[in-house]
């Protein structure tokens, strides 16, 4: 999933102010062309995501007979042409094919991952242009050894591996080895996401759970598909940087985690949170020891669902739904005392939790942008949401529908369903943390 897209830049437009009589020079022509680029930069920044237009194809050339021989290797790429739009709207035209020598070296010890990226360059930054009357727009090609930053169109990149280097194109286009050929990471300039949705699974040290952080990757993956307005990124974070460094729209935590907070790590949150963001908390059915008054509370369910109207059994059905009130009355209550330590935890941070009921169905968790009268079944247990303030918690399993599981034992209609309400959870943090912002004071882009 592609990172959140830079901010704009809050700048007033200027435009040349035209009289009878004005002298046109050649700072006025700049002045007037500037303003028309400027409002086209605005407009796709606003609307689109950059990427590649068209062609740009790379592949594995030997090397041009005009180099030198100390250069006849096997790193030489052949760029095709096409078109592309960075980040600022600016269009990036390569009109004819261009050869491009990869020059970096991996350590002896270890591999490295090269990236061929592709800038555009203003004509009016070049040196040696004045005496011309038409300057051609035109591009940098250039090969990094870090992520592409916001101003770079990925082309392909490469690991390579120690020793000489012979790039190859890729046996496996979708899952290509070392010194092959990477096409997997180019972007596609599109229509922009309205909504930037930034994910963080906090994590006690330098390394967190694999599982979860693939589980919220299926969910980021769903999201292309089922609800194209949102795009989110799944990053990893420790709280010891403090709250300033928290910029994301949604934490995920576990319970233990949650309740071992130091107080300096409190007060982050509570930094966090009084921005607007989002604590999301899941914890297992067995670990809320609700499993047996679940499994029963389904069986009475499906056997009224499955009773007939006939007036002979009317008496059968009054007692099924005492005994399935009584089942659900005791179910809340033990959900109330499993919840007790958050909302305790809650209120010791500043949140209120007068409001300990599951969610109403007029709640946005329930029904922006998915409509759920009645939440996921997930391993044939209902899931349970809370949501007090900026912090939510999940009883039952639900991310660990968001995708494949080992046993291949998950229907469709069940992977949907909890993808959908993973959706509206990551719906809800953006919504809920924009609107904060809104009334609070914020930074101006420079």
């Amino acid at each position: 999933m592609s990172s959140h897209f830079p901010p704009l830049s809050i700048k007033p437009l200027q435009r040349l102010q035209v009289n009878n009589g004005l002298l046109l020079t050649a700072e006025h022509w700049r002045l007037a062309h500037d303003y028309h680029r400027q409002r086209q930069n605005i407009y796709y920044q606003s609307l689109h995501q950059a990427g590649i237009v068209s062609g740009l194809g790379v592949c594995v050339i030997p090397p041009p007979s005009e180099v030198a021989q100390e250069y006849r290797d096997g790193r030489w790429l052949l760029i095709q042409p096409g078109v592309a739009i960075d980040h600022n709207g600016n269009p990036i035209v390569v009109p004819q094919p261009l050869a491009f020598r990869i020059a970096s070296e991996p350590s002896i010890s270890g591999s490295l991952v090269v990236y061929v990226v592709i800038n555009y360059v203003d004509p009016d930054r070049l040196q040696g242009l004045e005496e011309r009357q038409l300057l051609q727009e035109t591009f940098r090609i250039d090969e990094k050894i870090t992520r592409p930053n916001d101003t770079d169109v990925e082309l392909c990149r490469v690991l390579l591996e120690p020793g000489e280097v012979q790039l190859e194109p890729a046996t496996n286009v979708l899952n290509p080895e070392a010194n092959q050929l990477d096409l997997r990471y180019r972007k596609l300039a599109q229509v922009r996401s309205l909504e930037q949705v930034r994910v963080a699974q906090v994590i006690p040290g330098q390394t967190g759970d694999a599982v979860t952080f693939a589980k919220f990757s299926y969910l980021m993956q769903s999201v292309t598909a089922l609800y194209p307005a949102i795009q989110g990124t799944i990053n990893q974070v420790t709280l010891q940087a403090g709250a300033e460094q928290l910029d994301y729209d949604l934490l995920y935590f576990t319970l233990g985690q949650l309740l071992t907070l130091q107080e300096s790590e409190r007060q982050s949150l509570r930094q966090y949170l009084a921005g607007g963001a989002v604590i999301l908390l899941e914890v297992s059915i067995q670990e809320a020891n609700i499993v047996e008054l679940s499994a029963v509370r389904q069986q009475l369910r499906f056997a009224i669902a499955n009773l007939t109207d006939e007036s002979e059994i009317a008496s059968v059905r009054q007692e099924i739904e005492a005994e399935l009130n009584a089942v659900e009355s005791n179910l809340t209550q033990q959900l109330q005392e499993f919840s007790q330590p958050i909302r305790d935890f809650a209120e010791d941070i500043g949140i209120n939790t007068t409001n300990s009921d599951t969610l109403s169905s007029n709640h946005s968790l329930r029904n922006q942008p998915f409509l759920f009268a009645q939440l996921p079944i997930v391993q044939n247990y209902p899931i349970h949401l809370f949501n007090w303030g900026g912090i939510v918690l999940i009883v039952g399993s639900l991310s660990s529908a968001w995708g494949i599981d080992d046993t291949l034992s998950l229907s469709r209609e069940t992977i949907r369903s909890a993808q959908e309400m993973g959706i509206n959870i990551l719906h809800f943090a953006w919504h809920r943390h924009q609107l904060t912002q809104l009334q609070q004071i914020a930074k101006v882009n420079g």
